[in-house]
């Protein structure tokens, strides 16, 4: 796979996760639509979510756009020079984690959301959040499993 495929996957991950971003963004500043009623970080604190996630949800950072956010950054550490440099472990283990394990479940909440199937307490969630959500972590898996693997056959013709 050339570098030229590999960034265009990167450039279409980074863009699955800016609509999520964006609605995230949209509920920190005040925003109701699709969100559930409540205090979030209250809700992660009663249900035993470890405290910097809910410190990260009282100062507006929700910790799962936190985390596609270094997403987007290890998509451009696999397709950019500068990724070269590092450790290709250090790449290649969280590209094809994230690949193998965002890849299905934003696929499965694509799928489950408008049917109403939830995981855990959903009272309040509209059924596009789903959508929003799954494309974002689909679109970011598959994006990772394309560029992990040129980022390895790259490498891998490198050393040779």
């Amino acid at each position: 796979m050339s570098l030229m495929k590999s960034s265009t996957a990167a450039w279409a991950g980074a863009g699955a996760v800016v609509p999520y971003t964006v609605m995230k963004t949209y509920w920190a500043f005040g925003g109701t639509a699709g969100r559930p009623a409540g205090d979030l970080a209250a809700h992660l604190k009663v249900n035993g979510a470890p405290e910097a996630l809910v410190w990260l949800e009282r100062h507006g950072l929700d910790f799962t756009v936190v985390a596609a956010l270094v997403g987007v950054l290890l998509l451009a550490a696999l397709v950019l020079p500068w990724g070269a440099r590092l450790p290709r472990w250090s790449l290649l283990v969280p590209g094809w984690t994230g690949a193998l394990l965002l890849t299905p479940y934003g696929l499965a909440t694509m799928v489950a959301a408008p049917l109403g199937f939830t995981v855990g307490d959903a009272t309040g969630w509209s059924w596009w959040v789903g959508i929003v959500g799954g494309l974002a972590f689909a679109g970011l898996g598959a994006a990772l499993g394309v560029c992990s693997r040129s980022y390895g056959r790259r490498h891998d013709r490198a050393r040779r």
